[in-house]
């Protein structure tokens, strides 16, 4: 999804770059990058892990070509990607590294000051990590001025925004530098100025999550109830505008109104309460999502990866439809 590359910027572009870990979000993302650069190392410690990887990229890829949001072949775009279980070998040589391995800042940590030993500055070391600050594993790396937040939405190479995330040492340049690879690539890079917790989408996303879960708790709404209100009801709208430019449309004086009365109401400590004792007694009960078949929904008898695909077939037409209306208004 590359096509709103600006004119000229290719020649800026790093020939390699490395993608450390290779879950669903590393695979995702090393497609975004495999769709413009000429070659990007993914690395997982785990073969198995790395062949899996490799499935999922032909099958992203596939998709992408499928719905018209990429512009080479599948194949080819594939053939840009060296898989990899040594840290090393995917380091040697790149222009920027992005980390995506398992939310724990030990593992982070060692693995940055690996990193900051076999990569030469300036190159950008930037994660993918949704909750954890900068400061929290870049600790002991020798140049925290190159060292950010590149945060993905999954799935990653469907949806097209970012959090790009500066620490306290980030410099510019690194900033600079890593919102323009990604608007390179056909991405919408969101800068966070602050190492602000859960960034700008996981806070938005949570502040919706969280009120869901407690209506869904203290049963004011089933679950299919509360979901249609957000993909049928909200979702359209906000794939036209946002929370706040919608405000402007239609009218401030109203929302203030509203606001004044209903702000206050979710504003309290027990809804989070509320809703964080049901979350975790789903987990508790072993309810785990889709993973394992059940969740707030049953998902006994079904495929992990047949359901995500097709949920990413759907996402894919959105996002065509929703680029296009990028600047209309």
């Amino acid at each position: 999804m590359n096509g709103d590359r600006p004119a000229g910027a290719a020649g800026a572009l790093p020939q390699k770059v490395a993608v450390i870990g290779a879950g669903l979000m590393g695979t995702g993302i090393a497609v975004v990058l495999a769709g413009g650069l000429q070659e990007v190392a993914l690395m997982s410690r785990h073969q198995e892990t790395l062949d899996r990887s490799r499935q999922r990229a032909e099958r992203y890829l596939q998709g992408l070509q499928r719905h018209g949001l990429l512009q080479e072949d599948a194949a080819t775009v594939l053939g840009r990607m060296r898989f990899t279980t040594s840290l090393e070998d995917a380091a040697a040589g790149a222009g920027f590294v992005e980390e995506s391995i398992t939310e724990d800042a030990a593992a982070k940590r060692a693995v940055y000051v690996r990193l900051d030993a076999l990569v030469p500055p300036p190159v950008v070391l930037s994660s993918n990590t949704s909750a954890l600050p900068v400061a929290e594993f870049a600790r002991g790396v020798r140049h925290p001025e190159r060292v950010l937040i590149s945060h993905f939405i999954q799935p990653a190479h469907v949806v097209p925004v970012l959090e790009v995330v500066r620490g306290a040492a980030t410099s510019q340049d690194a900033v600079d530098r890593t919102v323009s690879l990604w608007r390179a690539l056909g991405r919408l890079p969101l800068l966070m100025q602050r190492d602000e917790p859960g960034f700008l989408i996981n806070r938005l996303q949570h502040a919706l999550v969280r009120e869901a879960v407690r209506l869904l708790a203290e049963g004011l709404a089933t679950a299919e109830d509360i979901d249609a209100a957000v993909q049928y009801g909200l979702a359209p709208r906000f794939i036209t505008a946002g929370p706040l430019k919608q405000r402007d449309v239609n009218g401030l004086a109203m929302h203030v109104r509203v606001a004044t009365r209903l702000w206050p109401e979710l504003d309290t400590p027990d809804g989070a309460a509320v809703a964080l004792a049901y979350l975790q007694g789903l987990v508790d009960s072993g309810a785990l999502g889709l993973e394992n078949g059940r969740g707030f929904y049953q998902w006994a008898g079904c495929d992990p990866e047949d359901v995500r695909q097709r949920l990413d077939d759907q996402l894919l037409e959105l996002t065509r439809a929703a680029l296009s209306l990028r600047g209309s208004v």
